[in-house]
């Protein structure tokens, strides 16, 4: 009888639903691949979209297109008063980021992006977040990376 809980002992801001979405193995496939592709679970990627779509921004400025073969990071670096390991990670967020300047990644991949340990990339966000240049969307949770709106050179908040 123990495993009985009262509905007042649940927190409201913790509550988690979830849904099903209907699709037929072709279009299973091409979620899976995309999820594969995008470095996330199938389960974030599907939430990133319908998180995209109730998010919209309609008025949101798009950002300008990116070259990250001719990004300088050391001018970058020198400019923003960063490291350069500050400037490569905010390169490899700008690179996954959406039009509206979102992006979703795991820190293990933001790692490999940039040559670090998964540990570094935390500390590097932050140093991005407070010099203006990085905002956090939502925080990550297990299973699901944090989401960033990439700021500076080229986008608006």
């Amino acid at each position: 009888m123990g495993a009985f809980h009262r509905a007042e002992s649940i927190d409201p801001a913790e509550a988690l639903y979830r849904f099903s979405v209907r699709c037929d193995r072709a279009m299973n496939a091409r979620i899976e691949a995309a999820a594969r592709k995008a470095g996330i679970s199938v389960t974030a990627f599907v939430q990133r979209h319908f998180e995209s779509i109730l998010d919209a921004r309609p008025n949101a400025p798009k950002l300008a297109t990116f070259d990250a073969a001719a990004f300088d990071a050391v001018a970058f670096s020198k400019s923003h008063n960063l490291s350069l390991m500050a400037a490569k990670l905010w390169c490899a967020l700008r690179v996954h980021a959406d039009e509206t300047g979102q992006v979703q990644r795991f820190q293990t991949l933001l790692a490999e992006d940039i040559g670090c340990d998964h540990a570094s990339t935390g500390r590097l966000a932050k140093t991005l977040i407070d010099a203006g240049l990085l905002e956090t969307v939502r925080k990550g949770k297990m299973g699901v990376g944090a989401t960033y709106r990439v700021i500076g050179e080229g986008s608006e908040r």
